[in-house]
């Protein structure tokens, strides 16, 4: 299932070789090879991940079948928690596998078969380009389903790929969110301050000023975390984080 990168460099030589591919492309294809490398890494440890849930499930059922057998109402209680684990670990699976699935998805070139669809982005010949909105999708999934470190890869590598799209700063704005979830405070601020500086027409400003006051008054900065959220209010006052900010600084 893995797309082994040994494959991409025998497309890549072949295609420098037959003179199919000009320079640009050839560069664009190896700049991709690390990436593919991390996502490649990725989709094993999901796989390592994977195996010791189906172990863990495996024996789960064993036990689960075992107390069946024998169940009586004192035994309900336990049964109703082993029930509770099997659908947790179910569950774990189901996630595991869709967000396998979006790394997959998520490679940045694989080769075009003849059936393939006539609308993919076809920019050099025998391969496809993946999907701009395909990609950032991917990799919003991943941050939704709490796969904070897979949904990082994905939108830096957005943003690196389509640094010149309307969707750069969002997937920027997602990074230090990603981060700000996992109690990482400091990092996620970095990552927000990376839009006041890189995207200064960003319609995610205001949330980013705000996020950054966040970070701050979660670090213990009270100083710089009143200046955000002023900031926030004077820059942004028809804006709800105007209010969530009017309400932090109350708060202070």
């Amino acid at each position: 299932m893995i797309f082994r990168i040994g494959a991409i460099l025998t497309i890549v030589a072949s295609l420098a070789f037959s003179g199919c591919t000009s320079s640009r492309k050839l560069d664009e294809m190896s700049i991709q090879i690390g990436v593919l490398e991390q996502q490649n890494r990725a989709i094993e440890d999901k796989l390592l991940e994977a195996d010791s849930l189906n172990r863990s499930l495996l024996e789960a059922l064993t036990v689960f079948k075992a107390r069946t057998e024998f169940a009586d109402k004192a035994g309900d209680a336990r049964l109703d928690e082993i029930s509770a684990k099997l659908n947790d670990a179910l569950d774990r699976m189901d996630r595991l596998q869709q967000s396998m699935a979006a790394l997959q998805q998520g490679l940045v070139r694989t080769p075009v078969s003849e059936t393939s669809d006539s609308s993919a982005d076809s920019t050099a010949e025998g391969i496809t380009y993946v999907d701009a909105r395909k990609l950032f999708d991917a990799a919003f999934k991943d941050m939704a389903a709490g796969d904070y470190a897979l949904a990082v890869l994905g939108f830096k590598e957005y943003i690196k790929t389509f640094a010149n799209t309307d969707l750069a700063d969002d997937a920027q704005f997602w990074i230090g969110e990603c981060y700000y979830r996992q109690g990482d405070y400091s990092t996620a601020r970095d990552e927000f301050l990376k839009i006041e500086k890189s995207f200064l027409d960003s319609d995610r400003m205001a949330s980013a000023l705000y996020k950054i006051g966040r970070c701050y008054l979660e670090t213990g900065d009270m100083v710089k975390a009143k200046d955000y959220f002023s900031q926030t209010i004077s820059r942004f006052p028809e804006s709800a984080e105007s209010e969530l900010a009017k309400e932090k600084l109350e708060g202070l």
